[in-house]
């Protein structure tokens, strides 16, 4: 895989994070931050640095015992770094990126330099037209110059369900194909996140994490991008105590009727579903600098 030069970056290139390895020291820190917080609303520090794993956890792909920590994804963009300031703007090529602050900008060298990152991998579209830079800037600045988008954990956490959904033999889906049935476990994940997208559709700016971000910059620049909708990977397993009760359904359905493929384009997606959309190609990585 090549090492990358930040020239090397063009606008619209997707960035996908490699986390560093989980630490029980930082976690207590982080738990340590939280008991001192006097706001409430802002005892978050753990749960954050907690779900920075809950969604690799949920969803290590196909690499086995190369497996990745790949957790958070970012897009490179030319902003405003003056962004609010009463001051000419300023446009520079930066890391666009949604975190606990909201939609914010960085350098990349900056960003390399931060303990939570192993490596940055760099994917970029395949097919890519005249006016794709353009395109995909405007979608950048309609999120990035609206500074009242907050971070949506509750979809950060949702990601870490669809997670599992999307393994046929992750535990939720076990869960539903005990009570549906193959056909009926299958379709009712396709029901789920098709609910799911069609709500982001009229809702994006409710639900803006790192890698719906993403998604949407894209889909909105007019280059929706296809993901894989259903994987397999027996590591992906839940506690064994979770269990829905008998009478959750009332039924198993079965059905040898084809399944539709869905419609919707998805943006409720995981930086690793970004990084496996047929669309775009891997080109290289940056290292952490330490």
């Amino acid at each position: 895989m090549k090492a990358l030069q930040q020239s090397d970056l063009q606008i619209g290139d997707i960035l996908i994070f490699e986390n560093q390895d989980f630490s029980y020291v930082e976690f207590l820190d982080e738990l340590k931050k939280d008991y001192f917080e006097e706001d409430p609303k802002n005892r978050m520090h753990a749960a954050f640095y907690l779900l920075l794993y809950m969604i690799p956890w949920f969803d290590p792909g196909k690499e086995g015992k190369h497996y990745k920590n790949i957790y958070h994804a970012a897009i490179w963009g030319k902003v405003n770094v003056y962004r609010g300031e009463n001051r000419t703007p300023k446009n520079e090529n930066r890391i666009v990126q949604a975190g606990t602050h909201g939609i914010s900008q960085a350098t990349l060298e900056e960003t390399l330099k931060g303990e939570g990152v192993k490596n940055i991998y760099v994917y970029r579209r395949k097919s890519k037209p005249i006016d794709f830079e353009d395109k995909m800037n405007k979608a950048v600045w309609d999120f990035y110059d609206d500074v009242s988008i907050p971070y949506a954990y509750e979809t950060a956490w949702l990601l870490a369900v669809i997670c599992s959904l999307r393994y046929s033999d992750g535990t939720l889906h076990e869960i539903l194909k005990n009570q549906l049935g193959d056909w009926g476990a299958q379709k009712m994940v396709d029901i789920i996140r098709s609910l799911i997208n069609e709500y982001n559709n009229e809702h994006q700016k409710e639900m803006v994490a790192c890698s719906t971000l993403v998604a949407m910059i894209y889909k909105n620049a007019g280059f929706a991008l296809e993901v894989e909708k259903m994987s397999i990977d027996p590591q992906v397993k839940l506690p064994s105590d979770l269990r829905l009760s008998q009478d959750f359904f009332h039924q198993s359905f079965t059905s040898s009727k084809p399944l539709k493929p869905l419609e919707v384009k998805e943006t409720v997606i995981t930086p690793r579903q970004l990084a496996e959309s047929k669309d775009v190609e891997l080109i290289g990585y940056f290292q952490y600098v330490d």
